[in-house]
């Protein structure tokens, strides 16, 4: 089970690279700041991406989350507040994966943040909460 624990962290850091490169300006995967928001967040009224602060604080998450999982196998034991963390990290992914498939049916958007959130993001979402929780019953 260790090796979805690694899985499960080099997912999480690519995301954390991903929103540290979002919070020094870069806009892939959108054209400009206003396509880049309307594909990831879900909304063009400010034109931009969230602060760089939030970015950064999200990446900080996702990469305290990495560590926290690639730690588990081999501290777990000694350490049960790493399990915590663990059974927290699914939570938090397994709430955002089905909240994106319950929520755009109430505010749809018509941004192509819709489409991606059912094809993408909530799927990526299940599927790292699943993980993450196999390897800790395994």
């Amino acid at each position: 089970m260790e090796s979805l624990f690694w899985l499960v962290g080099l997912v999480l850091m690519g995301l954390a690279l991903l929103h540290v490169a979002w919070g020094l300006g870069v806009v892939w995967p959108g054209r400009n700041p206003q396509d880049l928001a309307g594909k990831v967040v879900g909304s063009t009224e400010v034109g931009r991406m969230p602060l760089s602060f939030a970015c950064f604080a999200v990446a900080a998450g996702l990469s305290g989350a990495a560590v926290s999982l690639a730690l588990l196998p081999h501290l777990g034991d000694g350490w049960p507040l790493l399990r915590v963390m663990g059974f927290a990290v699914a939570a938090v992914f397994l709430l955002r994966g089905l909240l994106g498939y319950i929520l755009p049916r109430l505010t749809r958007t018509g941004l192509p943040f819709d489409r991606l959130n059912r094809l993408i993001y909530s799927p990526l979402c299940l599927a790292l909460a699943g993980l993450t929780l196999l390897a800790l019953w395994g």
